[in-house]
């Protein structure tokens, strides 16, 4: 498997990026019409946080999404491949000094994001920039394709941490001052009901946790794509928490309620398929 995946991404890198892009946008154009099952959870979604839209509105904002979600796909071989001269003149930087005065306080930083546009890009892009990153993620199936990616994703010194490993590294890491990056979007069956985008899904709470814990200060990151080529903008802003506010599911809800203009602006970049509300659908599917 690992030597496929590699034979790929290698072939792929002989793509010029922004064709590659553009096969893996409409790759993802077919895939929506092809995968009833996401696209039903793309349009449950969008019904969810956008009720007053129209069917055609959302059918769009959902195939574009797909179309997204490929074109991110058919540039990981160049984000993973390509060197960091070439990445970075890619990437604009936007409100830099959120992150740099955050790191002056010399409590760490707690990076929040979520899977917005080619969210891979825009976590190389912090250690790119020079930053001492921790990146939480969840490990690969076959070991082979795993260390691969890792060894993509930590070239220029961000450093890989599996969810299974535990969290006693990050006060360590904290008091080093370095960053540590958590995707706040995602469905955790065991996490805590937290509003995000006006619905309660079931989300971590580790940035809060640490936030109120060693006030460490939070920075909202994200990767925005400009055009439909390969190159984007990277914003940071700052997050505050408020110092009497220890209840981590108001710190949370701060924290996701600063992503929701980000998404709103441009639905499309966002990852509509994933089942972020599985915990209302649940709800709901009991109550039926």
């Amino acid at each position: 498997m690992a030597i496929i995946v590699k034979l790929l991404f290698y072939l792929v890198r002989l793509i010029p990026v922004r064709l590659a892009g553009a096969i893996g946008a409409g790759l993802g154009r077919l895939l929506y019409l092809l995968d009833t099952r996401h696209r039903n959870i793309a349009m449950r979604n969008l019904s969810r946080v956008y009720p007053d839209k129209s069917d055609a509105w959302k059918r769009k904002i959902s195939r574009e999404s797909f179309a997204e979600l490929g074109r991110t796909a058919f540039e990981l071989p160049h984000v993973y491949l390509r060197s960091k001269a070439f990445l970075l003149s890619r990437v604009e930087v936007e409100n830099h000094d959120a992150i740099l005065q955050a790191e002056q306080l010399g409590k760490g930083v707690i990076l929040a994001a979520c899977h917005h546009s080619n969210w891979e890009m825009g976590a190389l892009a912090i250690s790119m920039l020079g930053h001492k990153e921790h990146i939480i993620y969840r490990t690969v199936r076959q070991p082979e394709v795993d260390r691969f990616v890792l060894q993509a994703r930590e070239r220029f010194g961000a450093m890989m941490k599996a969810r299974d490993i535990g969290l006693r590294w990050i006060p360590r890491a904290l008091k080093n001052n370095d960053c540590i990056s958590i995707m706040i979007d995602q469905h955790l069956s065991n996490g805590t009901p937290v509003p995000f985008l006006g619905h309660e899904g079931r989300t971590t709470t580790l940035p809060a946790t640490f936030a109120n814990k060693y006030h460490t200060p939070v920075v909202g990151v994200r990767i925005d794509r400009i055009g439909k080529g390969f190159n984007f903008r990277l914003v940071f802003w700052p997050i505050p928490i408020d110092e009497s506010m220890m209840d981590p599911v108001q710190t949370m809800q701060v924290i996701a309620d600063s992503f929701a203009p980000v998404i709103h602006a441009r639905p499309e970049l966002w990852l509509w398929i994933h089942r972020r509300w599985l915990y209302l659908d649940e709800l709901e599917a009991d109550s039926a």
